[in-house]
C-alpha cells in the first residue's frame, strides 16, 4: 500500500495516517481461523450446489464456475473437497453445450451469449477438461460473436456477474486461447489481441472492472507497466474496513473483496502483504455462522427462483458467488497443508 508521507511541511491528516498505519501493522490471520472459515465455506457451497441438477439442467456461472473456483483453489492449498461434486459440476457444464454445436458454430441461440460460453470454458479449464468437439464449437462461437471494438457481450440486467465488459473480455479471450483448435489459431490470436487492446484503452467504472482489468492484463501479457498500474488501481480502492465495494456508493462486501483478493494474488501480490491481510480480516469478520457470506442481489430476475439449499432466499445466487470468491481468496492466503 501507499507509504505515509514524512515531510513536516505536508503532514497527512490524522484519519489518513491512522488508516495507513493500520495497513502497515496488519498481522496475518491465524492459520486455524482461515482453516475453519474455508472448511465451513466449502461445506455450505456443497450444500447449495449438490442438488442443482434436480432443479435445472443448464450451465450457470453462479452454481458451477465460481463454486468450482473455490473448490479448485482450496484443493490446491491442501483442503479436502468433495471431488465427486466437483467432477459432477464439470460434466454438467460440458453437457450444457454438448448438443448445441450447430448453434455455437452459427454464433447464435445461447442464453447469456459470449459471457455464458466464456464462463463455461473457465469452469472446464478448472477441471482440466481436454479440448474436444464441444470446446471447439464454443471457441468458434466466441470468435464469431466478438464485437468490432474487441469486447464481448455483457448483460446489464445481471450485475455484477455479467455486466462488466472487462470480465467478458478477460475470460473470453483467455479461455479462447486455452481451448482453441489450431485450425482457428490465426483467428483466435487476432481476437485475443483485440480484446487486450480493449482492456488497455477502456476506463473502468466499477470494482469488477478494476479487478478484471488487472487479471486480464496479466493473463494476456499486456506488459509490466500496464499491470502495475492496474494493480495500483485495485489496491487504491480498498476501504478502511479492509474490504472492497461493488460500486463507489456501496458498502464493502464479500463479492468485491474476495474477487479483488483472489485476483491480486493471482497477479503477483504476496498474500503476506498488509493489504491482503486486511482483506482476509474483513472476510473472516463478515462470514456468517453457517459458513456463507450474504450479498444483496442487484439483478433483475430472468429465471424462476428455486431453493438450491444455500442460505439467503432470493439473494442466494449472488451470495453463492460472494461465498465462492471469499473461500477462494481465503484458501489462497492459507498456508498449504
Amino acid at each position: 500500500m501507499m507509504k505515509a508521507m514524512t515531510s513536516s511541511t505536508n503532514p497527512l491528516p490524522a484519519a489518513a495516517a491512522a488508516f495507513l498505519l493500520g495497513f502497515a501493522s496488519a498481522s496475518p490471520a491465524s492459520p486455524a481461523a482461515i482453516d475453519r472459515a474455508v472448511t465451513k465455506g466449502l461445506k455450505v457451497l456443497a450444500q447449495g450446489t449438490r442438488d442443482y441438477e434436480d432443479h435445472r439442467s443448464c450451465f450457470t456461472c453462479h452454481h458451477q464456475t465460481l463454486p468450482m473456483l473455490a473448490q479448485a483453489t482450496a484443493r490446491e492449498h491442501g483442503f479436502t473437497i468433495d471431488q465427486q461434486l466437483f467432477d459432477q459440476q464439470a460434466r454438467l457444464t460440458h453437457a450444457g453445450f454438448k448438443n448445441r454445436h450447430d448453434k455455437l458454430l452459427a454464433g447464435m441461440g445461447i442464453g447469456g451469449q459470449s459471457m455464458t460460453v466464456a464462463y463455461a470454458l473457465w469452469a472446464l479449464h478448472l477441471a482440466d477438461w481436454k479440448p474436444d468437439k464441444t470446446t471447439d464449437a464454443m471457441t468458434a462461437y466466441l470468435i464469431k460473436t466478438q464485437r468490432k471494438d474487441g469486447g464481448f457481450q455483457t448483460n446489464e440486467q445481471r450485475p455484477p456477474l455479467q455486466d462488466s465488459p472487462f470480465t467478458s473480455a478477460t475470460i473470453a479471450a483467455y479461455y479462447l486461447d486455452e481451448f482453441v483448435n489450431e485450425s482457428r489459431r490465426k483467428e483466435a490470436d487476432a481476437a485475443i489481441a483485440s480484446a487486450r487492446d480493449k482492456l488497455i484503452r477502456s476506463e473502468p467504472s466499477r470494482q469488477e472492472d478494476l479487478n478484471a482489468r488487472l487479471w486480464g492484463l496479466h493473463l494476456l501479457n499486456a506488459g509490466k507497466d500496464a499491470i502495475k498500474a492496474a494493480r495500483r488501481a485495485v489496491l487504491d480502492a480498498q476501504r478502511p474496513d479492509g474490504g472492497w465495494g461493488q460500486l463507489p456508493d456501496m458498502a464493502s462486501d464479500s463479492y468485491a473483496t474476495g474477487q479483488a483478493l483472489w485476483i491480486l494474488q493471482e497477479t503477483g501480490l504476496k498474500v503476506s502483504s498488509p493489504a491482503y491481510q486486511k482483506g482476509v480480516a474483513y472476510l473472516l469478520k463478515t462470514q456468517r455462522e453457517d459458513g456463507s457470506w450474504f450479498i444483496k442481489t442487484r439483478a433483475h430476475p430472468i429465471q424462476t427462483h428455486f431453493e438450491s439449499g444455500f442460505p439467503h432466499g432470493k439473494d442466494q445466487f449472488i451470495s453463492i458467488c460472494g461465498t465462492s470468491w471469499s473461500v477462494a481468496a481465503l484458501a489462497a492466503g492459507a498456508q498449504s497443508k
